[in-house]
């Protein structure tokens, strides 16, 4: 849903900018600028943030991202 029409800013967006360490309304401010025009979304930025901030963060185990830690990969030869 649209959050901040001024900016198209939707609730994924502030929900993708707490992931990457926004705490605070001024913070959504600064990096999408929410409440920087009109005003009238920053309770629901405030709201949506505080969900999102909440919610568990999604992990990716270490293995799948580093390999098997041995150094060895399985390479398809043509």
């Amino acid at each position: 849903m649209y959050v901040c029409v001024c900016h198209a800013v939707t609730d994924r967006d502030i929900a993708r900018a707490a992931a990457d360490g926004a705490r605070t309304v001024r913070d959504l401010r600064e990096s999408l600028g929410v409440a920087s025009s009109c005003g009238r979304c920053a309770q629901c930025a405030h709201a949506c943030l505080k969900e999102a901030s909440a919610a568990p963060h999604r992990t990716i185990p270490l293995l799948h991202v580093a390999g098997d830690g041995l150094g060895q990969r399985e390479f398809a030869t043509a």
